[in-house]
């Protein structure tokens, strides 16, 4: 997997690693080995999650542009862009603005896309729960179609 100059990678998980916990970090993340716990960007500058085909990742994920090519099962905030690269697998939970899916990967999940919310909603969206946020969007759903007039 190439990088562009300004992907250059801020931290590295290698192959044969394990762990288990919280990773807060800041810039480009990168996955080889296997990770149980969460995975959090929540400060302002732009950050990036590469999972490489040998990482197997069970994780809640919060960055703005996650990249999969290994296997990633858990609640994914992927506030600009989620990309799925065959062989990857996720499952799980996604709330994303671009959702794009490479011949061969597989997704196994609901995904709310975000894409329409402002940049301060974004920002919201970011720093809240993964069950906060989704039990509001299943209630709002809920109240559109209890208000909707029947199609009767």
């Amino acid at each position: 997997m190439k990088l562009r100059h300004e992907e250059l990678i801020s931290g590295l998980l290698g192959p044969g690693s394990l762990f288990e916990g919280k990773i807060l970090f800041e810039g480009t993340l990168r996955i080889d080995g296997k990770v149980s716990g969460e995975i959090l960007c929540r400060n302002e500058q732009p950050s990036t999650v590469i999972i490489t085909e040998d990482a197997v990742v069970e994780a809640n994920i919060i960055a703005d542009h996650v990249i999969v090519s290994g296997i990633l099962s858990g609640n994914i905030k992927a506030i600009e862009k989620l990309e799925l690269i065959a062989p990857g697998r996720v499952e799980g939970l996604v709330y994303t603005s671009d959702l794009s899916i490479q011949d061969g990967a597989l997704f196994q999940g609901e995904c709310v896309m975000i894409r329409q919310f402002s940049n301060e909603d974004k920002r919201i969206i970011k720093r809240e729960g993964f069950y906060d946020i989704h039990h509001k969007h299943m209630l709002t759903i809920r109240q559109e179609s209890i208000l909707a007039p029947s199609a009767n």
